[in-house]
């Protein structure tokens, strides 16, 4: 399976604008995630790269998201995005 395939990367990537927006706003209410961000707030607190304090705020673990990346072999989030390979170029038919 190519690097750029792999299920977690494309999860990241996929979360990348919410994970950006967190990052923007620092700890926020519970109350104030706008409806758009909450599936993938949810999904970020499930692997463990946000985290709900005091059940009150959500709040972005940076270190974790961090070490995922490096496992994963990610510089940043918007190369997770789009592949780090370019596709092959495609023969011309030859009929």
């Amino acid at each position: 399976m190519p690097v750029f395939e792999q299920p977690m990367r494309k999860l990241l990537g996929t979360l990348s604008p919410t994970i950006s927006w967190l990052s923007e706003q620092g700890s926020v209410d519970v109350g104030a995630v706008p409806e758009d961000h909450l599936d993938a707030i949810k999904q970020l607190e499930r692997i463990g790269v946000v985290h709900k304090r005091n059940n009150r705020c959500y709040e972005l673990q940076k270190i974790r998201l961090k070490k995922l990346m490096g496992n994963l072999g990610m510089e940043k989030l918007a190369a997770a995005a789009e592949p780090n390979f370019p596709e092959p170029p495609v023969p011309p038919d030859l009929n």
